[in-house]
């Protein structure tokens, strides 16, 4: 068993730690963009989501123009 020092200076450290991370997260910026994504495209790690830097493939092309109005997204 720990004696009860060092059971009351581990509380008072968790205490002092708690204090600082609530201190530290007042001064912390979140930016606005993060908080709300854009809802046209899907979540990060989506498995439907486009990777930039592959073309489409023809048939991908070909169902892009279908489900758009003039091969553009509606």
């Amino acid at each position: 068993m720990r004696s009860t020092t060092a059971t009351t200076v581990l509380r008072v450290l968790k205490v002092i730690y708690g204090t600082l991370v609530a201190a530290g997260r007042m001064y912390v910026w979140i930016p606005l963009t993060d908080l709300y994504p854009d809802p046209s495209d899907p979540p990060p790690h989506h498995p439907e989501r486009l990777r930039p830097d592959l073309p489409l493939t023809a048939y991908e092309r070909a169902l892009e123009r279908e489900l758009t109005t003039e091969g553009r997204l509606s």
